[in-house]
């Protein structure tokens, strides 16, 4: 089986967390025996730190997977959808027909419409390439495409040979925007083997909360939420990792609510480092208004964490009654109870069932095995 992954964003020296996940995926694909090759290709805005040359293909072996990158410093593009989607599919076409036409793959698997899937639909009208896609983007859940990109998800439902999305909630979103009656899959995302399972401390007890600091996310809720729920005095610690544009707010709340002793702002980590943390952590709450699925979610409960999430469709399909606490309204009142909920009741979850329960349902085997299925269908069809 020979697969060439199209994502809509990947990784690179300046951005090494942006689209981990697609790479890790790759990786897991090509350790099960599949034969796997990326195809990238970027469109970055005017600010994006330049990591590859312009306009010509940046080709390199990445843990034993060939990656070919094109950058086109046309952000502008961005402005002129129809103009943006014109451009993608010419150079897209150029590429393929120049560089990997002979190379024969079994399947396209594309990551979001909003790039990687438009340009696998257009190779499939274009070379009779067969094409799944999985649909990752938040875009979708805040109802914030314009009507070209309307457009295109409904021609990428329409015309993919499976289209597949990552939680119920953002396929009940899909269907919404595209009137599709075609069946969409359901298909959660992997759980990296960094994140895994050491044995807790009794002291301190540590919260985490992994997501960007803007104001989807609220951070601020849970803040103040930590500070109405413990006591300042209380052997007990909030870690918050990420980065945004809401730092600086939020470092002011922990100032005049006098928790720096507790409440630790930690910056964007490498995904090692958030692994090393989510070890050490009890609890890892997220609050956050909408998640097309929630990977810090899976990363937590892998290594042992109970959960604490709210009502945002991608909590939904992961929070049970023996993982965590799933909220209905996010009120600084429910969330506070909440967290001292979990803290009084600890020892009533089992942390070391809880993370194999996770790797059982969103490890390597369990994602690979239902790639396989799929990819071996498409190609038998």
């Amino acid at each position: 089986m020979k697969v060439l992954i199209i994502p809509s964003w990947y990784p690179s020296k300046s951005y090494p967390n942006n689209g981990s996940f697609f790479k890790e995926q790759a990786e897991a694909l090509k350790q099960q025996g599949i034969e796997v090759e990326i195809l990238c290709i970027d469109i970055p805005y005017r600010k994006t730190k330049k990591d590859f040359s312009y306009f010509k293909k940046n080709s390199y072996v990445e843990n034993g997977i060939n990656v070919y990158r094109y950058v086109y410093p046309v952000g502008i593009l961005h402005r002129f959808p129809k103009l943006y989607y014109m451009f993608l599919k010419r150079v897209a076409e150029k590429i393929y027909d120049k560089e990997l036409k002979g190379k024969e793959y079994d399947v396209i698997q594309a990551h979001s419409f909003l790039i990687g899937g438009y340009i696998g639909i257009s190779l499939k009208k274009k070379f009779g390439c067969k094409c799944i896609i999985t649909e990752h983007t938040s875009k979708i859940l805040r109802a914030n495409l314009n009507k070209k990109e309307e457009k295109v998800l409904k021609e990428c439902v329409e015309e993919s040979e499976r289209f597949v999305c990552v939680s119920e909630n953002l396929k009940n979103n899909v269907i919404k925007i595209t009137q599709t009656r075609k069946d969409i899959d359901v298909s959660p995302n992997l759980v990296s083997e960094i994140f895994s399972y050491k044995k807790k401390k009794t002291t301190p007890f540590i919260f985490t909360s992994i997501g960007n600091l803007i104001p989807l996310k609220r951070m601020d809720l849970l803040i103040e939420a930590f500070c109405e729920a413990f006591h300042e005095k209380e052997q007990i610690e909030l870690r918050i990792v990420g980065s945004g544009i809401e730092r600086e707010k939020l470092e002011n709340i922990i100032k005049e609510k006098k928790r720096t002793n507790q409440i630790v702002m930690c910056g964007a980590l490498t995904r090692e480092n958030v692994a090393e943390i989510l070890k050490e952590s009890h609890v890892m709450a997220l609050v956050s208004e909408k998640e097309t699925f929630g990977i810090a979610y899976i990363e937590a409960l892998a290594s042992g964490n109970v959960l604490i999430g709210s009502n945002n469709g991608g909590a939904n399909d992961i929070i049970t009654n023996n993982n965590g606490i799933l909220l209905k309204d996010s009120s600084k009142n429910e969330v506070s109870e909440a967290l001292r909920k979990v803290y009084e009741q600890y020892s009533q979850y089992d942390s070391e069932q809880i993370s194999k329960d996770a790797i059982e349902k969103y490890g390597k085997k369990a994602f690979v095995k239902r790639y396989e299925r799929m990819f071996e269908a498409i190609g038998e069809s």
